[in-house]
């Protein structure tokens, strides 16, 4: 296995390894294991770890270093369509109110991982319908 792929997935979304955990029905401790290779990643764990980063299992065994075949790039880029506008208003914004954004979106993160609380994948959430 490469070095580490699971904590650099983790960590570029400033993840916890309970909230990993979580996320993939599984412990901080498999998951601390995992990112220092002290086991064999079963499979049904990778597949949820694989799913939960969007990248291919191969990206993550360090088999490959293409992150997404073309389904998960298909769904990363639906995905993107979705938040598309959000991004448009964003890059209006001053650089202090992008900022001050930002910080919004960290504190409410921190906020949901301490409650324990996963996140609601299946939220549609239209920014034409916000006032924000």
């Amino acid at each position: 296995m490469t070095k580490n792929r699971i904590r650099e997935l983790r960590k570029s979304l400033n993840m916890s390894q309970e909230t990993l955990a979580a996320r993939i029905r599984s412990t901080q401790q498999a998951v601390s294991r995992m990112e220092n290779n002290a086991y064999d990643i079963p499979s049904d764990i990778l597949i949820e770890i694989s799913k939960e980063f969007n990248v291919t299992t191969d990206y993550i065994l360090g088999i490959s270093d293409v992150k997404r075949d073309y389904n998960g790039q298909y769904r990363m880029n639906q995905e993107m369509d979705k938040c598309y506008d959000i991004v448009q208003r964003y890059q209006k914004l001053s650089k202090i109110n992008q900022k001050t954004l930002r910080c919004i979106l960290e504190r409410l993160e921190q906020a949901q991982s301490e409650s324990s609380e996963p996140p609601e994948k299946e939220v549609d959430i239209n920014a034409e319908n916000s006032d924000m």
